[in-house]
């Protein structure tokens, strides 16, 4: 509970990071990360909420349609930097990825879908290696630390690697053990605040990159 409510409180350190970036400067200097920021808030305390004053009421599809969004925003955040046929290979698994949402998974439901979840971490782990790829193919002399896409797209691919395994199974434990589903919602939380955190970072970065 307690690590739970510190992430979500930590979420408004780059909200308003990045509302104060896109005030000063411009909201396109940062990808509109500040879109993605206000949705996650919005999603997350919204669940919060809804599960302080009914802890039997099912979020299952607050969070099908949140991913959608995920999908939708990450596809126009790295197609503003994708170049060439990496461009269009990031066009194509988004593509795969909501047609495969609409047509095979029950996302209008109240229920979570899995498959749902595990979409989205293959389409943060295809998109964040495509990144790296590009990047590492036009070498250029500034350091890949300074580059704030670095860090969203290792904050992507860390998160991808637990949550894939935390969704997996998710079901399994909720029926024969859950004190470990427990576990992992501790982890699960643990992992958003090292990926949020990164996300700031980023954010330092895009700030400094405005002031060159």
């Amino acid at each position: 509970m307690l690590i739970g409510i510190i992430y979500k409180i930590l979420l408004l350190f780059p909200l308003i990071k990045s509302f104060y970036l896109g005030r000063k400067y411009s909201f396109s200097a940062q990808n509109y990360l500040f879109v993605y920021f206000l949705i996650t808030f919005m999603n997350e305390w919204l669940s919060f909420t809804r599960d302080q004053c009914n802890p039997d009421v099912k979020v299952g599809l607050q969070y099908n349609l949140y991913f959608i969004f995920c999908i939708v925003f990450f596809y126009f955040y790295y197609s503003l930097l994708f170049k060439g046929i990496i461009k269009k290979i990031a066009l194509l698994s988004t593509v795969l990825s909501l047609g495969y949402i609409f047509f095979c998974t029950h996302f209008l439901e109240n229920d979570f879908d899995k498959r749902i979840g595990i979409t989205i971490t293959l389409f943060y782990i295809m998109n964040a290696m495509l990144w790296f790829y590009q990047k590492i193919s036009f070498f250029d002399e500034h350091k890949i630390t300074n580059d704030p896409v670095f860090w969203i797209s290792t904050a992507l691919l860390m998160w991808s690697c637990f949550f894939i395994f935390r969704v997996t199974p998710m079901f399994f434990f909720a029926e024969n053990d859950n004190e470990f589903l427990q576990f992992l919602k501790v982890g699960q939380n643990i992992i958003n605040i090292m990926m949020y955190s990164m996300f700031y970072i980023a954010l330092i970065k895009y700030e400094r990159q405005s002031t060159l």
